[in-house]
């Protein structure tokens, strides 16, 4: 059958239509072969190169066996000068990993449930699609990244290349093994506007350029991330030949260690929020840079400036990184070890990865946005858990190989032996590094946020959220959406060998904030237990950061489990499979700004509100407060004004702005409850709305009713649209629908007598005109935009 390249197995049996998800293939237990012909007319001297063969591989050129490859995360380039004809065949052999996993080899420390073989820790291939309690039953087996003939008159291999900030210099430093047709005269290295000369010994050139008090790179939430164009200018003894290398930024990064865990750029402490990073399409393992483009501005959008890359993935691509240094989002890297009790003692095995870290630092070095490499994930927690003897939670090689490999190859980073590790087990929340699921898969109570006092957690809050209604559709393949269905259940994510999964997770924090019956309302009610079930884990998320991100929390990061789903299901992601956001993603959005309202329930003493500005400028404007009672009606109103200095956190009494006492979080209960919601909003002095924060007084079901509301919207020319959003009465999570469109906020609450605009922009090449409807959770019916027609 055709395969396309990079590619595997499995993307070439789906685009043939021969994968079946219900009955998937077992890949691992045949030889796949691959085949291609091509012809060259200058066969003297080449270089062919793989830079990325998943599996267990064996590469024959025109018969001839030229490399065999173990290790999914390492490229080879193998001189095949000698080997090449005019007309060429190139075979690959992917050797059934099923075999080779009946070889006798020694038994690890502790087993892990995590994955069905144990002797996986010996293969160093991603357990993506091998894990069965969340991932698709679809491994990486293939050609996953590109294969690609070199045979330019100049070649580089052996690139480091890398900048830092030593005093108020940034220094660039370079090297390279280069291969010439012609022999070598001279090569320089350009940054910006800089250059230098570099030095040629035996073919390896070297050199290092200092440029004095250059422009930083910063993070998107704190500054600009600017970034130097590079060059390397190389004059042989018949021609110049010019070869682009990647931008670089200059950075400087401090870690605040004890009790906890937290970053500090260019001297500036930096909230780290974001999510772990999955791969955009299960099939190939891959991501194309249009998906990889699209996804991460969806994330920078979010105010999303940090992504984990884990220890059960794969690495990204060199177009991800390139990606995250423009958009200035901090990347978290974890080495790809997860759970196992991994033989670094075997020799073989220890040089494996030993290239293969090697590899990866030389091909990060460069970018900025890389702050963090962590050596494992889950493997001290996996082996404290089991009762394992905390002397051998973490060996030689994460301990010290490998945080030596990361101060040699890439200075300028951090080093984390383990996710989570620090505490007195690596588990533990309050010190260190943690894998927070309080909330979420321990079923804690919000109030418990404090008292737990996560300092910095690389995974937490994992739920099943709920995708939009069409993707429901394609998981049910268009059967009735239930949840109970085998098909639906097969893809909601669980820990293997649990009684229970996240969408039981999921509904006892319904049970709690909407103050319903799961069980009663999916069996009556399956459209409304869909539409509650669709923003209560948001919900939870937004509250959640709202203490982390208050002015008595000592969070440093939180980073949420799963940023993009792997397919269509009610997964972790707060993306679906197809980059579209769920609306997760909406409320994440309007708790991770950079000029940012909290509101956090101090018991007794009511609500306090927290301001949070992490631009350089001060900010002065006005905090206003309404207590409503629904469904429309303003029982007060209160503002002051504040003025919050740039990089700073301000925090203010409710009841101090209210002035008298109002019981504004019913914590007393005295008498009846006057009021229903609490918002307070944070307006500059322009009256711009810059966040608005909600506090509901009881826990229930905002029963539909007739509402009074209007929307009008109007094209912008560019092919977007400006819709204007307006009701008579307060609004329950406001869902806004437009197929080809996408809106700049969803799932949002609409204050009365308040006008919201929305931005509908089109996704991808979708040219037609807007058709949207809104909804909301206590509104009867759908209300459709009205678009006033273009001007001529």
């Amino acid at each position: 059958m055709p395969a396309h390249v990079p590619g595997t197995v499995a993307s070439a049996l789906h685009a043939s239509g021969r994968w079946n998800d219900q009955h998937p293939i077992d890949l691992d237990a045949c030889d796949w072969w691959f085949r291609v012909s091509f012809e060259t007319s200058e066969y003297e001297a080449g270089v062919l190169c793989f830079d990325g063969l998943a599996g267990l591989a064996q590469v024959w050129l025109n018969g001839e066996c030229v490399l065999q490859a173990d290790n999914m995360f390492r490229s080879y380039r193998v001189d095949v000068a000698g080997h090449l004809l005019a007309s060429n065949d190139l075979v690959i052999v992917f050797r059934s990993l099923a075999f080779e996993l009946k070889k006798r080899r020694p038994r690890p420390r502790w087993k892990t449930n995590l994955v069905t073989h144990q002797q996986l820790r010996w293969i160093r291939t991603s357990l993506l699609g091998r894990i069965p309690g969340w991932t698709p039953p679809v491994p990486a087996i293939g050609p996953w990244r590109a294969i690609r003939l070199e045979q330019d008159s100049v070649l580089l291999s052996e690139i480091q290349h890398r900048a830092a900030i030593e005093g108020d210099d940034g220094v660039v430093t370079f090297s390279a093994l280069a291969t010439a047709s012609d022999p070598l005269l001279s090569a320089r290295l350009c940054v910006g506007d800089h250059e230098v000369e570099l030095q040629l010994n035996d073919r390896r050139l070297t050199g290092d350029l200092r440029i004095a008090n250059p422009v930083r790179w910063w993070p998107h939430t704190h500054g600009e991330p600017h970034l130097f164009e590079c060059r390397l200018i190389v004059q042989t003894t018949t021609a110049q030949r010019t070869i682009v290398l990647d931008r670089i930024g200059f950075r400087a990064l401090e870690i605040r260690g004890d009790p906890g865990f937290g970053l500090r750029i260019n001297g500036e402490p930096v909230y780290c929020r974001g999510a772990c990073w999955t791969t955009a399409d299960i099939f190939t393992h891959s991501s194309t840079t249009e998906s990889l483009r699209h996804d991460l501005h969806l994330a920078r959008d979010a105010g999303m400036n940090m992504v984990r890359l884990g220890g059960t993935m794969h690495y990204e691509s060199d177009s991800f990184y390139r990606l995250c240094d423009e958009l200035g989002i901090l990347v978290w890297q974890d080495f790809m070890f997860a759970n196992m009790d991994y033989p670094v003692d075997d020799l073989l095995f220890a040089e494996n990865i030993s290239m293969e870290a090697r590899e990866l630092l030389d091909r990060l070095a460069p970018h900025p946005s890389v702050v963090v490499y962590c050596g494992s994930s889950e493997i001290e927690q996996q082996a404290a858990m089991l009762g394992v003897p905390r002397e051998l939670w973490r060996n030689r090689w994460f301990g010290e190989d490998l945080p030596a490999l990361c101060a040699q190859y890439h200075p300028g980073t951090a080093y984390v032996p383990s996710s989570p590790s620090g505490g007195t087990l690596p588990f533990h929340a309050k010190n260190g590094i943690t894998h927070y699921y309080g909330i979420g898969a321990y079923r804690r109570s919000l109030r418990e946020l404090r008292q737990a006092d996560v300092k910095f957690t690389t995974e937490c809050l994992g739920f099943a959220n709920i995708p939009e209604p069409e993707v429901i559709d394609e998981c049910m393949g268009g059967l009735l959406p239930v949840t109970h269905h085998p098909r639906w259940k097969q893809r909601v994510p669980r820990d293997t060998g649990s009684g229970w999964d996240f969408e039981d997770v999921r509904d006892h924090y319904l049970r709690e904030w909407f103050n319903v019956d799961p069980t009663t309302q999916r069996s009556f009610d399956m459209p409304r237990y869909l539409e509650l079930s669709r923003v209560v884990s948001g919900e939870l998320m937004a509250r959640t950061f709202a203490e982390w991100r208050s002015a008595s929390s000592n969070n440093a990061g939180a980073l949420v489990w799963f940023f993009k789903d792997l397919w269509a299901a009610s997964g972790w992601g707060i993306l679906d499979h197809r980059g579209l956001p769920k609306a997760a993603y909406y409320q994440l959005k309007r708790a991770w700004q950079t000029r940012q309202l909290c509101l956090t329930d101090e018991g007794l003493d009511g609500l306090q509100l927290h301001l949070v500005n992490e631009t350089r400028e001060a900010i002065d404007g006005v905090v206003e407060v309404q207590l409503l009672r629904e469904p429309g009606h303003v029982l007060a109103k209160h503002e002051v004004e504040v003025s919050v200095a740039g990089r700073s956190k301000a925090s203010l009494s409710v009841d101090e702005i209210v002035g008298v006492f109002r019981d504004i979080n019913y914590a007393y209960r005295f008498g009846p409850l006057s009021h229903h919601v609490v918002v307070a909003t944070w307006f500059d002095a322009d009256r711009h709305n810059l966040s608005e924060a909600f506090y509901f007084t009881r826990s229930r079901d905002p029963e539909p009713h007739s509402v009074s509301w209007q929307a009008q919207g109007e094209p912008l020319g560019d092919g977007r649209y400006r819709v204007v959003l307006r009701s008579d009465t307060f609004l329950h999570h406001v869902r806004c629908s437009a197929k080809g469109f996408l809106p700049d906020d969803n799932y949002f609450h609409l204050v009365p007598a308040r006008s919201k605009t929305l931005t509908f922009a089109p996704i991808k090449d979708h040219a037609g005109p807007l058709r949207a409807t809104i909804e909301a959770l206590n509104a009867l019916g759908e209300l459709t935009v009205d678009i006033k027609a273009a001007p001529h």
